[in-house]
Order: structure tokens, then sequence, then C-alpha cells
């Protein structure tokens, strides 16, 4: 053997179609722990673990014979003292000398070995916090509620004077209450949603929905709201034959959630809009508002959990937490679709949700 080859720093093998050994360098050998000139000869299993034996029959030696070439198979190779060495083998198969033979060409992957050992170490334990957490979320909701409900209850006793008179100020504190209460609650509601739907446990009724049927439905329950907040609002004409595949409630979830943050987000005398297309075999449908739109660095983060534009993360407030974006977003990838936005500040956003499209 050349002795170029023969020391070069990666390992050269030529076996014949029966198995046999032909050629090996001395970087290999090395490697493998063995003394030169004591593996020629030698069928090739003899230096591979037992899976490695039957990958060896199975794919790799069947691969190479159909194709006269493997590329980049992955594989271990036994050693002399019986530990495994990963490796990365190139075969080519061709004529020399009047013989078929087997050129494979070996890298050694002991840091990617070692890589792979910390990505499912990585792995495990976040589904193990993943676990962890959702249960303590699931815990947590129960604890909370129990107390919240039992604090309406006693709201409600008071208000309906059980224990006497209440004034109309003490009324009005009471209906604070229960508001808060409705806000605490409804918060609890969204986190586990949340949780369910990154860990992909989300329950779907997949069916076919009509677009226009989604949307005035949605019309119908934000309609009062958007008198009472002093905006103009406009269906956009088409679309009354596209259909989706969807789950209808969570399609309704969607639209509801993107309708309220339109009327939130934009000023008296603003106008809110609602649109749909179809591109290829994917039905949009727009959701727009000439509200204060938002920064163009705030929009990467707009779909986070508990991030709301020109506030901090985790603050808290009347208008809600930040996490319906975070949810509608997930709901639309649970379907198959997605949401994306355009805006200008002080001019206004449009929130585009997409859905696979049904003939």
């Amino acid at each position: 053997m050349d002795p170029l080859l023969d020391t070069a720093p990666c390992g050269f093998l030529v076996f014949a179609d029966d198995g046999t050994i032909i050629v090996i360098n001395a970087t290999l050998v090395e490697w493998l722990g063995h003394e030169p000139g004591e593996l020629e000869g030698r069928h090739i299993e003899s230096i591979l673990p037992i899976a490695g034996r039957i990958f060896y029959q199975t794919h790799f030696f069947p691969l190479l014979k159909l194709h006269d070439r493997a590329d980049e198979i992955y594989l271990s190779l036994r050693c002399r003292h019986g530990e495994d060495l990963p490796v990365l083998v190139n075969a080519v198969r061709r004529r020399r000398d009047g013989l078929v033979v087997n050129d494979c060409v070996i890298v050694p992957m002991r840091q990617r070995r070692r890589f792979e050992d910390e990505i499912l170490l990585a792995k495990k334990a976040a589904e193990v916090a993943s676990q962890a957490k959702a249960k303590f979320l699931s815990t947590m909701s129960h604890e909370i509620r129990t107390p919240l409900q039992a604090i309406s209850g006693y709201v409600d006793v008071i208000s309906e004077g059980i224990h006497g008179p209440v004034t109309e100020a003490q009324l009005e504190e009471l209906h604070n209450i229960t508001a808060a209460i409705g806000y605490l609650l409804g918060l609890i509601n969204d986190i586990l949603n949340l949780t369910r739907l990154e860990a992909g446990k989300a329950e779907l009724r997949l069916e076919s929905v009509r677009v226009e049927a989604a949307i005035t439905s949605a019309e119908m329950l934000v309609r009062h709201r958007i008198r009472e907040e002093g905006l103009e609002y406009a269906r956009e004409p088409g679309g009354e034959d596209l259909v989706v595949r969807a789950d209808p409630d969570k399609l309704q979830q969607i639209l509801l959630n993107l309708l309220g943050n339109a009327i939130k987000f934009t000023p008296p005398g603003g106008r809110i809009s609602v649109g749909c297309g179809r591109v290829d075999d994917r039905v949009g449908i727009h959701v727009g508002d000439t509200g204060r739109g938002i920064p163009p660095d705030q929009i990467a983060h707009i779909f986070e959990p508990f991030v709301q534009v020109n506030r901090q993360p985790l603050e808290l407030s009347r208008q809600g937490a930040g996490l319906g974006l975070a949810i509608s977003r997930e709901l639309a990838h649970a379907m198959g679709g997605g949401i994306s936005v355009k805006s200008v500040v002080a001019e206004g956003s449009v929130f585009t949700l997409t859905l696979p499209a049904v003939e």
C-alpha cells in the first residue's frame, strides 16, 4: 500500500464480495487496536458488532451492490477490546485486477457520538421538564379555581342582599371583584390550553368549514362591541365559495381573537375589515385595522406567550395577558395552517390566517 494512504488521517479498507478483508491501512488498524497484518483475510463482520452485522447484511452491502456506491453510511466498528467506534463510511464498488472489490473510506465520529448523546440527554431533560410543567399547571389550575369559585359564590350572596342591604357603591365594587375573578379564570384556561397545544395534545375535530359562515358567526359575536367602541366595520367582497379544512370551534376561537385584538388596539373612529381569498391550495382570512400598528422590532415577538405590543413580557392588565396570539398560532399550526402579520406604525395591521383549502 502507498505509505501516504497507509498513514492517512482516515481509515481505508477494501473487501471482496464474500466479505473478506483484502486491504486495511495502518490508521484503521491502530484505531481498532489490532496488530499490523492481523485483520487481512478475516471477514469484515469480525470487526462489526452484532447490530452492525445485521446492518451490513440487510442494508449496507445490498445498497453497495445495487448502486455501486454507498455515501455517508453511519455505523459502528468493534475494537479489539470490545468497545465500539462510531464511523462514517463512503464506499465505492469497482473492478480491479479482474476482481470486484469494495473500497471504503472511513472517518471516526467520536465527537458526533458525544454530541448525539448530549442532545438525547437534553431532549430527555426537556421532556421531564415539560411533564413537570404540565402537572404543575394542572394542579395549580385546580387549586386556584376552587377558591376563586368560592369567592365568586360569596360575592353573589352579598350582592343579593342575603346578609343585609348593599349600597350602589358596594355593588359596583362587587361587580369589579366578579370581573377580576373572570379574568383570572380566563387566564388559567389560556395557560392550560397553550400548554396542551405545545405538548401536541390538542383535541381537533377537522372537517370542511365554509369560510363565509365562520366569518359571519364571528361578526355576530363582536358586532355590539364594535359599535360600543365607535368603530366602522367592513366585510370585503368575495370568498363566498371558499371552504377550508379546520375545526369549527378552533377556527371561531382564532377569528374572535384576531377581531378582539383589532377592536382593542384601534381608537374610536377607526376601521376594521375582514376579507378572504385563495392562493393555490391555501385560503387566507385577513383581519385588518387602522389602529396604532406594531413597531418592526416587536413583530417577531408578538406570537410569543405573555408579549403585547409596547408592553413588557409578563405584564398583566385588564386588556389580557398576551396569550391570545400565541394560542391562535398554535391552533393554526395544529390545523395545518399558520398566521402572519403585516403592520405599519400609526397606520394599522393586517393579520392573515391561512388554512388548507377544500375543493
